[in-house]
């Protein structure tokens, strides 16, 4: 069964943080994998983009996907493109008929909406692109298009918590070096560090002024069934996984 969460702060867009179940893939890719770039055959994807295309009620060349990179580069739609045609990582559009999706398996994926603007944005966020700034751009683009901050409203979607992202002391620097706050966002016990990716990308929100965010709370790493996890696969040296959807619409 196909089964997909929703936001109660972007409820008036139709959108949807798709599971990894109610597909037709097999093995590591079982079963909603909807990323090209895997090694799945190219003819479930399609049928599992098709699955989506339907439950959102798109036709599947309607459903626009990036070649996404861990950058912080912001893509404005305003039409049909090939599926990862453009490099990028999060993507604006004004133009109804037009469905984002972003492919994520630990990171966050972020949806965007301006109900008044009738504006959505969508983003992959791991912690390159959160460290880059894809929070600020986003917001940035869809200020551009027309929205006022006070409009949008954000969830951010299932991704790995912060009981299961270990990091360096590298990493950990890198952060506080940039934004003294990241403290806030790390926790270390038992010779650990880990981090905290929801909580962060909330935390860039409010500083843009946005106040109406959700986040889910569901953890990819944890729940095997519900979501898959590159990172929970590389531990268990499984190799590549599939991705999961999210998805929204004007």
């Amino acid at each position: 069964m196909t089964e997909y969460l929703t936001s109660n702060v972007i409820e008036n867009f139709k959108h949807g943080f798709f599971k990894r179940t109610g597909g037709v893939s097999i093995n590591e890719f079982s079963s909603l994998n909807c990323k090209y770039s895997s090694f799945d055959t190219i003819s479930k994807i399609n049928s599992n983009r098709a699955i989506v295309s339907n439950l959102m009620g798109i036709k599947i060349s309607d459903l626009i996907t990036l070649k996404q990179m861990h950058s912080s580069d912001v893509i404005n739609i305003t039409g049909r493109i090939e599926p990862d045609e453009i490099e990028g990582d999060s993507m604006v559009t004004s133009k109804e008929g037009i469905c984002l999706g972003i492919l994520t398996a630990d990171c966050a994926p972020i949806l965007f909406g301006d109900f008044e603007k009738k504006i959505i944005g969508a983003a992959h966020a791991g912690w390159k692109g959160l460290y880059g700034g894809i929070v600020e751009n986003t917001l940035e683009n869809m200020v551009q298009l027309g929205a006022k901050i006070k409009n949008i409203c954000v969830a951010i979607g299932p991704c790995i918590q912060k009981n299961n992202y270990e990091v360096g002391i590298e990493f950990y620097e890198r952060f506080i070096k940039k934004d003294r706050t990241y403290k806030n966002f790390f926790l270390k016990e038992n010779n650990k560090i880990l981090f905290d990716l929801p909580g962060s990308i909330s935390f860039r929100l409010h500083l843009q002024g946005i106040r109406n965010i959700q986040s889910l709370n569901k953890c990819t790493f944890t729940e095997k069934k519900n979501y898959f996890s590159f990172r929970r696969n590389q531990k268990n040296k499984l190799g590549d996984c599939g991705r999961m959807i999210s998805t929204i619409k004007i």
